[in-house]
This record gives C-alpha cells, structure tokens and sequence, in this order.
C-alpha cells in the first residue's frame, strides 16, 4: 500500500478509496483523520487483493454525521 494518496484537492473525487485516499480526502474536507482510524469506524470494507477499498460517499456521510455529532464550544481566550 502507498503512502501517499491517490487524490489531490483539486481532483474530482472517486467513487472509491484506500485508507491513505480516504483519511486525506476526509482531511481536506471535515477534520484530521489518519488511516488508522477509519479501520475503527463503521464502514463497508472490500478488499481486493487484500487491500481495504471503502466507498468513498459512506466515508463523507459517515465523517459527517461525526462532525455533525461532535459538540462545539469556545475556547477561552486570555486577554
């Protein structure tokens, strides 16, 4: 496996994606995510000659419900 993404922000994105692809793609888009992390999450995996292959619109839908899902605040400032 690469580690370097396939996808670059100004590509169009693919219908599906390694981890490496997948945890950039969800970078630029929502929030900091290593590859790691998304084997923790609750995604449909194939894995074509062994390599862990995640649709990329579960992966949107699913970094977004977490972020959507995930409480704001404000931080406190020192003036």
């Amino acid at each position: 496996m690469s580690l370097k993404p396939a996808w670059k922000p100004d590509n169009p994105l693919p219908v599906n994606a390694d981890k490496v692809t997948g945890a950039a793609i969800i970078t630029h888009l929502f929030f900091p995510v290593s590859p790691r992390t998304l084997e923790k999450w609750p995604l449909t995996v194939r894995r074509p000659n062994k390599a862990a292959i995640y649709e990329v619109a579960e992966l949107l839908e699913t970094a977004k419900a977490k972020y959507d899902a995930s409480h704001p605040y404000k931080q406190a400032a020192d003036y």
